[in-house]
């Protein structure tokens, strides 16, 4: 999915996730809900695995100009706080 340049890569315990630019790093099993982002205390493993997204993406073919996205569910369809 090409939204909000999104990206995921999971490794083992170990999540690389970027959304709107900025880059997190979890440790989902100690971590599940996601809340620690140790992105700046894990920064050769946070570059390993941009790397390895990197060149995982480089496999794919590129998205036409013309995709649209269509989620399926608006914004009444989400849990409200």
């Amino acid at each position: 999915m090409n939204h909000r340049g999104q990206r995921a890569l999971r490794a083992g315990d170990w999540k690389y996730l970027r959304v709107d630019g900025t880059d997190y790093l979890f440790n989902i099993v100690q971590d599940a809900r996601e809340r620690a982002n140790l992105a700046k205390q894990e920064p050769d493993r946070l570059a390993a695995m941009k790397a390895q997204w990197e060149a995982w993406h480089d496999t794919m073919p590129p998205i036409p100009e013309d995709a649209t996205i269509s989620l399926g569910f608006s914004t009444k369809d989400m849990p409200q706080r």
